[in-house]
């Protein structure tokens, strides 16, 4: 093995292990109020976590997926990236926020928490995108320190809650966000303080990042969407449900995205070398397979008295499931390196548009599959949309991978003829630099 590969491999498992204790303590909250609290709480808890997935794949898509395929932006400005994701972290928790006061005022049961969730999400959404700058700058093991301190303070806010008393879902809400908050501040010990050009770096990197928005709420939109419209026809219970199927398999997401999240970090530093390229698809695609055989053999076969033990009465609900989720995780796996390759090259248009294809096709199947059979149904025609999906990625990379790569913008800070700052090829004109700087 050479040098290089042993270094990827290494980030590859720091990544790894990242992604799996992130996605903790979202499972160590679930199965707290599986046994602390009645289903019809388990479902509003659901129902939260899908809010805050929902500002996660935003941020993730617009700020932290331009960061990575951008190293060189990882590197030398961190701070712009801080200032963007805290500007518009702001404004997303003002719009939580507000959504939450609104149904503190109709009396309804989710208005605490909701509210609870918008005052923290500003400080949720720096801290994951505080694990993203930490891989783009190749140093994965800061985003390992930035989970493992959440997760370390929200064993203690749990039992904190426990010992006082505070017994209602809403305060669980502020222990699990409470704790997320407080391990956020550490971004700024790894990354630096952040900088008044956020939005100026937003707007050089918007070409690339509106539609990486749009194809990471394509690709994560499919589970959300469907357990939105699930509201509308199923029960909370049938919601929670297919939340907690989902989460259950989370652990091997989790690893699958870390192999995609390497991937394209890799990719983007090595873009112009068609076999290393190829070389990280491979690794990623057969990682992902692995991953997904061991989970569907853990989960399918899991025994009822472990499931209990974990999930209480709400088992009961879940383990019909677990089959049809873990068929999901499986097939996934062919897309773990196929997408990574897309974006790490800057093909993000043809990411686009095969994520907008996957959830039409993937979407369509789960509504109709809900409707039929609720969260078993659903689950079932999501793998076999899946399924499909995974043969249009293949079709993307085979006509469009190969071609040759898109031109990569010039650095931010080149004048232009009119005096103006603005972007040009970086092969049709030299970077000017001024005297005695540095060059970023």
């Amino acid at each position: 093995m050479t040098a290089q590969g042993g270094s990827a491999n290494r980030r590859l498992s720091l990544v790894t292990v990242d992604q799996i204790l992130s996605s903790l303590s979202n499972i160590a909250a679930l199965i707290w109020v599986a046994h602390a609290f009645e289903p019809i709480d388990f479902g509003r808890f659901s129902l939260v976590i899908l809010v805050y997935t929902v500002a996660q794949v935003v941020f993730r898509s617009l700020i932290s997926t331009t960061a990575i395929v951008h190293p060189e932006d990882a590197d030398s400005r961190a701070g712009d990236i801080l200032g963007a994701t805290i500007v518009l972290g702001i404004g997303a928790g003002v719009v939580c926020s507000a959504a939450g006061l609104a149904l503190v005022a109709a009396d309804s049961r989710m208005g605490g928490p909701i509210l609870v969730l918008g005052l923290s999400l500003t400080f949720l959404v720096l801290h994951d995108v505080g694990r993203y700058l930490a891989i783009a700058k190749q140093r994965p093991g800061g985003a390992v320190v930035l989970d493992s301190l959440w997760f370390a303070l929200l064993a203690v806010g749990f039992v904190g809650t426990d010992q006082l008393g505070l017994d209602s879902l809403t305060w669980l809400i502020a222990a699990w966000t409470g704790s997320g908050v407080i391990a956020s501040l550490w971004v700024f010990v790894q990354c630096g303080a952040p900088s008044g050009g956020g939005l100026a770096w937003l707007r050089e990197r918007w070409d690339f990042s509106w539609r990486s928005m749009v194809s990471g709420l394509s690709a994560s939109g499919t589970a959300l969407a469907t357990a939105s419209l699930m509201t509308l026809f199923s029960s909370p219970i049938a919601v929670a449900a297919f939340r907690a199927a989902t989460l259950l398999g989370a652990p091997s997401t989790a690893v699958q995205m870390a192999v995609g999240t390497s991937a394209a970090a890799d990719i983007a530093r090595e873009r112009e070398d068609p076999k290393a390229v190829w070389r990280h698809v491979r690794r990623a695609i057969a990682i992902a397979t692995v991953v997904g055989i061991l989970n569907l053999v853990v989960l399918v076969f899991l025994p009822d008295v472990i499931g209990r033990a974990v999930l209480g009465e709400a088992w009961d609900i879940v383990e019909p499931l677990m089959l049809a989720v873990s068929l999901k995780v499986l097939l996934m796996a062919a897309q773990s390196g196929l997408r990574a390759s897309l974006i790490g090259t800057h093909r993000i248009q043809a990411a686009m548009v095969t994520d907008i294809v996957a959830i039409v096709l993937v979407g369509v199947c789960m509504v109709i599959g809900a409707a039929w059979g609720d969260a078993e149904g659903a689950l079932w025609a999501m793998a076999v949309g899946t399924g499909v999906s995974t043969v249009c990625w293949w079709i993307a990379v085979i006509w469009k991978g190969r071609g040759p790569l898109p031109e990569l913008p010039a650095k931010a800070g080149v004048t232009g003829e009119s005096g103006e700052i603005g972007e040009e090829s970086v092969a049709a004109r030299p970077v000017r630099v001024a005297p005695g700087k540095h060059r970023a």
